[in-house]
């Protein structure tokens, strides 16, 4: 992959920090060439190139689906892997968040990468980036160490792990709330999912709320023989997580044949394919 010179990068590197706030932040634009996707197609061809976080619970499966995507656009497909100098902080496991800044962000679809695969759909991502069509929607589930992961089987008292600010957190914060103080349940957060199924196991807590490819992947897909039960049914409604791949704003071609070649991967069955290969999906196929 052609990369910019070492004036353009240092360039890009300074403005995009002097530009790095709000709206002017996005302003930057300015200073890269206009849908550069469009721009290393008519200099390299056909080639996609993908960030990735390689330790991500998602990224064998990430990587299985790029280059289905890039087999379908007859395109190759190459890697730029987020290294562990790059994370500001080190990535939470078992979690589905891209711990970056958003220069840092801006800087890497600018200079390595036409699209940067696990990002979640949200209204505080930048104006300057769009999402893709997502390739999964990810529910949260209640997981038990019990023959029953229902919450009216657990005892009034007991606790509730879950990961701070996790999807479902606030409904959970609020349901607890309104129950009377004699028949509710205690919540306690954890940094990241890793610990909490820890405290899960050695029966610091009763249960956990945790986005169901989280549990697989820490299960090998396999959550029943590795002692857990879980359920999707919970007494509250939690928006789904809803991954897809990031490109920049003005990339909207790139922009739209990765969202069609996503329909058409997930509408043939090859991501639900896929999932199972990477052990995201448990013995029901779910």
């Amino acid at each position: 992959m052609q990369r910019l010179s070492k004036t353009s990068r240092i360039g890009l590197a300074g403005i995009a920090a002097t530009l790095f706030a709000g709206s002017a932040f996005a302003q930057s634009f300015d200073i890269v060439p206009r849908d550069l996707y469009t721009e290393r197609m008519r200099q390299e061809g056909s080639k996609l190139v993908f960030c990735i976080n390689p330790e991500g619970v998602l990224a064998a499966f990430e990587r299985d689906l790029a280059q289905a995507i890039g087999q379908s656009l007859l395109a190759e497909v190459e890697f730029y892997e987020v290294g562990a100098r790059d994370w500001p902080t080190r990535p939470l496991p078992l979690d589905y968040r891209i711990v970056l800044t958003e220069q840092q962000m801006f800087i890497m679809l600018a200079q390595e990468c036409d699209g940067f695969m696990g990002f979640l759909l949200s209204a505080s991502n930048p104006d300057w980036m769009t999402i893709s069509q997502p390739y999964l929607s990810a529910q949260t589930v209640l997981v038990t160490r019990s023959e029953s992961a229902a919450l009216a089987d657990i005892p009034f008292g007991e606790t509730i792990g879950v990961r701070m600010m996790a999807a479902g957190d606030n409904r959970l914060i609020q349901y607890l709330g309104a129950q009377a103080e004699e028949s509710t349940w205690r919540r306690t957060p954890y940094p990241d999912n890793e610990l909490m199924l820890e405290r899960l196991i050695d029966g610091t807590i009763s249960a956990g709320m945790i986005w169901e490819y989280g549990l697989f992947g820490a299960t090998g897909g396999d959550p029943q023989a590795a002692g857990f039960s879980y359920s999707y049914d919970l007494p509250f409604p939690v928006d789904p997580i809803e991954i897809g791949i990031a490109t920049r704003a003005e990339d909207t071609y790139l922009n739209t044949v990765l969202s069609e070649a996503i329909d058409a991967l997930e509408a043939d069955g090859t991501i639900e394919m896929l999932l199972a290969e990477n052990g995201l999906t448990d013995a029901n196929g779910n």
